[in-house]
């Protein structure tokens, strides 16, 4: 991490920040206002997708046309990981929405 410029190690701050603030605001609401899994659910989608941004802090500074020409965009550590949080945080999100929708 020593190699990021400080704009992209602020924007990895932030989103973890903000992504760990949400989980644990998800996590109280839960446990002491209202027992509801499904916003829970969507908590965890929210914070999962959050945290995937986090380690991709140069898609917050990189031009539209640059990020959908490149093949990849450089992450911190394995892009696989990254991958897997985005994707994952995507179906939770999904998962939740339908479940609320539905119910």
């Amino acid at each position: 991490m020593n190699h990021l410029p400080l704009k992209e190690k602020l924007a990895f701050i932030l989103c973890i920040s903000f992504a760990t603030l949400i989980l644990i605001t998800g996590i109280y609401d839960f446990l002491i206002v209202e027992f509801i899994a499904r916003d829970l659910v969507m908590t965890i989608g929210v914070f999962l997708m959050l945290l995937s941004a986090g380690l991709m802090p140069k898609l917050f500074f990189s031009p539209l046309t640059n990020i959908l020409k490149s093949e990849s965009i450089p992450t911190i550590g394995n892009p696989r990981v990254q991958q897997w949080l985005s994707l994952s945080g995507v179906f939770i999100c999904s998962l939740g929405l339908v479940w609320r929708l539905l119910l």
